[in-house]
């Protein structure tokens, strides 16, 4: 029989009182939209306090889309000597095994992949506070670009726009507000001025794990319909490590306990390593890569691994339709 974590086991472990700290901070902005999509813009913004040659990522405008005591935090370390902040971060890293790395990484990817693939439209699907249409604003004018999002986050996000980018050139960007339990996603897009034959770069990341698995299957099937010959999908999914025991039973655990913890938004779907190909194929995509995390964090920096290592759940699956 397996254990169950509680997220009184999670605060028993290294870097727990630093987390703690961090998690009873950000309860003071209860409110705000997407606790999530601030979360992992607070670690892009942590990721821009290192020195340069430090980092995955480099995300100048994340933190300008912070709540106050969240800039606060970033600050604070920000003003620490260059080797206390990388220490920092790592601790970070290592205290949520492995997730802030990934996330880092699953972002600079997709940069990549954006920046390597030409496509008549772009497409985030719930976009938060992402900022590529300042740092890949090049690349992106090249596109019709849309950002998909809650009505919430996207006014939130709109209203502190004019702030936070200043005199930086913006690639031009379609906001696609929609109340994902009652909008259609598809009827919205197209009433947007998605080109349904058109070649589609869709961008899903973040998402997945957090919605029931058929309201998965949906989008990915809206993916395959809604997409022109040569386009591509990508998304990250929650899988179960290969591995099997109390270790691999505590490592699946994890993160849904640290989310639900933290946050109170549990994971809903995760789809077995083994059985990701085909879940895309009943979907109508063709899976072209699954990496997990050795091989897309190794493609940036050294791996450091946390005591418990639940990050390897986490897997970056780019597709293309039939």
């Amino acid at each position: 029989m397996g254990v169950k974590l509680s997220p009184a086991f999670l605060c028993t472990r290294p870097g727990a009182e630093f987390i703690q700290e961090y998690c009873d901070n950000w309860e003071m902005q209860e409110g705000t939209p997407s606790a999530t999509a601030e979360m992992v813009c607070s670690w892009r913004a942590l990721e821009a306090t290192l020195p340069p040659r430090q980092r995955i990522l480099s995300d100048p405008f994340a933190r300008g889309f912070l709540g106050p005591v969240r800039r606060r935090l970033v600050d604070g370390a920000a003003s620490l000597p260059a080797p206390a902040r990388r220490a920092l971060l790592r601790r970070l890293d290592q205290a949520l095994q492995g997730a802030v790395t990934f996330v880092l990484a699953r972002h600079r990817a997709i940069d990549d992949l954006i920046l390597a693939t030409p496509s008549d439209q772009v497409v985030f699907m719930g976009a938060g506070y992402d900022t590529r249409l300042a740092r890949l604003c090049e690349r992106l004018r090249q596109s019709v670009v849309f950002e998909v999002d809650h009505p919430d986050t996207a006014r939130r996000k709109a209203e502190l726009a004019d702030t936070v980018y200043v005199d930086a050139e913006l690639a031009p960007t379609v906001a696609v507000k929609i109340d994902f339990a009652r909008d259609s996603i598809e009827r919205r897009l197209c009433e947007a001025g998605l080109n349904p034959d058109g070649r589609t770069l869709w961008i899903w990341e973040g998402v997945s794990m957090y919605l029931p698995a058929q309201a998965v299957r949906d989008t990915l099937k809206l993916f395959a319909r809604l997409s022109g010959s040569n386009s591509l999908a990508v998304c990250d999914v929650l899988s179960d490590p290969r591995r099997t025991g109390l270790l691999a039973n505590t490592q699946s655990q994890f993160l849904e306990v640290a989310m639900e913890w933290i946050y109170s938004e549990p994971f809903l779907w995760h789809c077995p390593q083994d059985q990701i190909a085909s879940f895309f194929a009943t979907c109508g995509l063709t899976v072209l890569e699954d990496l997990g995390i050795d091989d897309l964090v190794g493609r940036y920096e050294k791996r450091l691994r946390g005591w418990l290592e639940a990050a390897p759940s986490l897997r970056l699956v780019i597709s293309e339709p039939k």
